[in-house]
């Protein structure tokens, strides 16, 4: 369960990076979890059985509104964790926590693009940083258990049925 914005509206303004918070407002996009499936229609039938074919990375984005002196300063520092995963020979995911990603089970991440920086007029800047998710290979295969065909759900109205007769 996710904690609640309005009582804890911190945890949802900042982006933990290995320990390092974010300056500034972030907002989060695209952190969908997609699952694969692999849909094989039946030939000459109605219907189709499914398979379970990928738990793919998933790839978002990241925007930090930064409006003040202390979010300029700041962000330099900030930014060296997300390149810090693509430096080096082998790239290194880091440690990612906000509650949004929690929902989604996106723990790890590593750098997959910049974007330019935004100039809002008024002296602020928005940085964007897409992120990729760092999923180790699992076990994602397996076709589902469906429902008894047939059976038959029960009738929301069924204590006024009930009554009636």
């Amino acid at each position: 369960m996710s904690p609640n914005p309005i009582t804890h509206p911190d945890l949802y303004d900042h982006l933990d990076l290995g320990g390092v918070l974010s300056p500034g407002v972030v907002t989060l996009s695209g952190h969908d979890r997609k699952i694969g499936w692999d849909i094989k229609k039946a030939k000459g039938k109605g219907g189709a059985t499914t398979t379970r074919s990928s738990d793919d990375p998933t790839e978002f984005t990241a925007s930090f509104k930064l409006a003040d002196e202390e979010d300029f300063d700041a962000w330099p520092a900030f930014e060296a964790v997300i390149n810090a995963t693509v430096s080096g020979a082998t790239p290194k995911a880091v440690d990612a926590y906000h509650p949004d990603l929690a929902e989604n089970d996106i723990k790890s991440v590593v750098k997959a693009s910049r974007v330019g920086t935004v100039h809002d007029g008024l002296g602020g800047q928005t940085k964007t940083v897409k992120l990729l998710e760092y999923r180790p290979p699992r076990k994602a295969s397996g076709s589902p258990r469906g429902s008894k065909a047939g059976a038959k759900a029960p009738d929301p109205n069924q204590a006024a049925l009930d009554e009636i007769k």
